[in-house]
Parts: structure tokens; sequence; C-alpha cells
């Protein structure tokens, strides 16, 4: 699988803008906010994960993520349909080829909302003019776990959740960014310039 993500994004032109950070940092929030820029629009398209995980009240299927089965995901992956793939906890969440192609036919760059595992996995098959990745995190430990209490998920699960942020946070330092998530509009503005800045539509 790493040979053939790394053959398609090497015969395309499209730009990979990762965004990355624990649960409860906001980045799912904040990616929804800056594609409300008129710019951003013109310039990127947002990229939609499959996952085998539960739908949460608020999402809606095919536009906050793709939701299957385990066995549909894993035949898709079989099928080499995901760009990159990976298991967190005890769920599968892969993003597909397709938006890839879909930006490098529009001559667009692609953003994606995934998490650390997919994004370094990314960032390993890819030259460094082709992938820009950026780590959103919470003010404070104590705030993410504030956000992370407030989800309608079990106790367990949502300890399973604090520790894996704890992990993920360690990733920072391998990332191009790291933006602090205080406030909304603060961090998408900086957000929006480092997109802008690398842009293919502008470079």
């Amino acid at each position: 699988m790493k040979k053939t993500a790394a053959k398609i994004i090497k015969k395309k032109s499209a730009k990979i803008f990762v965004i990355s950070g624990p649960g409860g940092a906001g980045k799912t929030t904040l990616v929804n906010k800056i594609f409300q820029a008129g710019k951003i629009q013109e310039a990127f398209i947002k990229g939609i994960t499959v996952t085998t995980r539960l739908q949460r009240p608020q999402e809606i299927d095919g536009r906050d993520y793709f939701f299957v089965s385990k066995e549909e995901f894993l035949r898709l992956r079989a099928k080499k349909f995901f760009l990159e793939s990976q298991k967190v906890l005890d769920n599968y969440y892969g993003t597909p080829k397709l938006f890839y192609d879909l930006a490098s036919v529009k001559k667009k760059d692609l953003v994606l909302c995934i998490d650390v595992k997919g994004g370094m996995y990314l960032k390993r098959n890819n030259k460094p003019d082709k992938i820009i990745t950026l780590f959103i995190g919470a003010p404070t430990q104590q705030e993410l776990y504030l956000r992370m209490g407030k989800r309608k998920e079990g106790e367990e699960n949502i300890k399973r959740r604090i520790e894996l942020a704890e992990k993920e946070t360690k990733y920072v330092k391998l990332y191009d960014y790291a933006i602090t998530n205080k406030s909304i509009e603060k961090a998408a503005k900086q957000v929006k310039e480092i997109m802008l800045k690398y842009a293919s539509r502008h470079a």
C-alpha cells in the first residue's frame, strides 16, 4: 500500500495539507470554519474520511464522514481505495484516493483532517514540497480533557481517548506548524495564512 500511495502522489501535481491533532483539540470545527472563506474554496478541496466508528448525533453521512461497516472498509482497502488508512483504537479510518485525483484535475490542493498516524504516513511518502503538515492543539491538557468530557461517550471510551491524545501530542515536533486552538477565530486565521502561502494556485 505504501508504494501505491507514493506512486499516485508522485504522478499528480496537487499538494496535500494535513491537519491533525488530538481528539478535543477542535480540528474538525476549525477546518469547517476555514472552508467558509471564498479564497480557500477557490484553491482547496476538503477530503472526507471513511470510517467504521459510530455516527454522532450532529454528524451527517457524506458531509462529515462516510460511515461504513468494518467489512466494507476492509473490502475497500483490499481494492487499494485509500490514499492512507489507519486503525485508531477500535475503528478504521481512511482517505479515499478520489479526493486527491479530483484536486489534481481541478488544479487545487487537498486538505485532510486526519489522525497523526495517517499524517505521518503521508509525510514519509511525499517530497517535502508536496505536503504541509499542521498540528492543532488545545491551550492546556486540562482544557483538552474538559472538551473530551463533554462528548456523549462512555467513561471508559473517554479514558482511552485521553490516553491516545497524550500519545498523539508527542508528534507535534514532527509537524511543520503547530497552532494552539485557544480562539477558533485566531486559529482559523493562522491556518488560512499558512495554507494560502503554500497553495499551488498562488505559488
